[in-house]
Order: structure tokens, then C-alpha cells, then sequence
């Protein structure tokens, strides 16, 4: 049987041709960040994006309406879709 390349050379085991390479075990998330969009009725439209794998931006989240309250937060008021992941 072929054996997987000799450690002591590459420092760690390197997989076969063919063979998938070890799951990483970094707990690394990847980044999502928030898009604000002000709508014509004076609410806001909140929508969460992230990058895949191939740096394409996908939806991380749902696209949520927010108003601002008398103290200048904004309170959800309408959920516009469930979150993707």
C-alpha cells in the first residue's frame, strides 16, 4: 500500500493524489457585515452580507425594516424574509 509522503520533509502528512486534505481546525467565521439602505418612508433597510468561498457577496441574513425611535435607535418593526444561514 502507498503511504501518505513522509512527514519529516514537509513538516506534516500531505495527502495522496485523489485524497481530500484534513479538516482545518480553525474557528475562523467568516465576516458579515450589515448594508443600510434608507427607504422613501424614512425607515431603514437593513441587509446582512458575507463572502463565500469564491468572494462572491451572498445574503447572510434576513433583510430586516428598522425605524428610529424617539432616542435615535432603530427598533425592528418588519422582517422581510427568513435568514439564508
Amino acid at each position: 500500500m502507498i503511504q501518505p509522503l513522509n512527514p519529516a520533509f514537509f513538516g506534516k502528512v500531505v495527502p495522496l493524489a485523489g485524497e481530500r486534505k484534513p479538516p482545518s481546525a480553525s474557528r475562523v467565521t467568516r465576516l458579515v457585515w450589515p448594508e443600510y439602505e434608507r427607504l422613501a418612508d424614512g425607515r431603514y433597510l437593513v441587509e446582512r452580507w458575507m463572502e463565500n468561498r469564491c468572494c462572491n457577496r451572498v445574503q447572510a441574513g434576513a433583510r430586516t425594516v428598522y425605524v428610529c425611535n424617539d432616542y435615535g435607535f432603530l427598533v425592528p418593526v418588519e422582517d422581510w424574509g427568513r435568514a439564508w444561514y
